[in-house]
């Protein structure tokens, strides 16, 4: 039988907390667990719920984190792939250059586009031409590099796909970040917080998690 991501670790989660000590006397302790595990520490003083619900959270987030960050690698090679069969002839770029080819229809609009700034602020206005060289030297793509999409519809897939690959940066971060965040509440918690606090971690989207927390002084 399979389990999802979350299931695994759930149960992992479970037999953690079910090896806790459960009259730990100092609150170092409950926050020394809830920054290793969010909702340990109230597991351990008898708060179930609060508890629970942050545990629960913290598993949407490193489900979630590790999820996107399978799907970034995938989209990853998908738009690489297609942009060697729609508009260049070498797959092994650094990431700017699959950015500018997002951005520009070809290489050659692009390098115009450089020139004209550089040219502006370089040699009219500051009259740097050793600034202006130095730009255009690290801006500007070889014939080597050069792109040039086959058709505007192929331009305009490759940037559907660029964008859905970007989404999935800014989840695997949010994710990240919830994580860091629930650690955080659980430490603050077991620290100075009073009464019961309400938290809820609900899925946003495919990837994402939408994250509410009230708390009691």
């Amino acid at each position: 039988m399979k389990y999802s991501i979350a299931t695994k670790l759930g149960i992992l989660a479970l037999l953690i907390c079910l090896s806790l000590p459960l009259a730990a006397e100092s609150k170092l302790v409950y926050m020394g667990m809830s920054a290793l595990l969010p909702g340990s520490g109230e597991l351990a003083r008898g708060y179930s719920s609060r508890g629970v619900l942050l545990l629960a959270s913290d598993l949407l987030a490193i489900s979630a984190y590790l999820k996107t960050g399978s799907v970034i690698k995938e989209q990853e090679r998908t738009f690489q792939d297609y942009a060697l069969h729609y508009a260049v002839n070498d797959p092994l770029y650094p990431k700017p250059y699959y950015q500018a080819m997002q951005n520009y229809y070809s290489s050659d609009e692009y390098n115009e586009f450089q020139e004209m700034l550089a040219r502006n602020y370089f040699l009219i206005y500051n009259n740097d031409p050793e600034g202006y060289e130095a730009y255009m030297a690290t801006h500007y793509f070889s014939e080597e590099e050069s792109w040039r999409w086959e058709s505007q519809k192929h331009w305009e897939a490759y940037k559907s796909l660029r964008r859905k690959h970007q989404k999935s940066q800014i989840n695997h971060t949010m994710a990240l970040g919830i994580m860091l965040f629930n650690r955080a509440v659980s430490v603050l918690d077991n620290a100075i917080l009073k009464g019961p606090g309400q938290l809820q971690a609900t899925p946003f989207g495919k990837d994402g998690i939408s994250l509410g927390y009230e708390i009691n002084f």
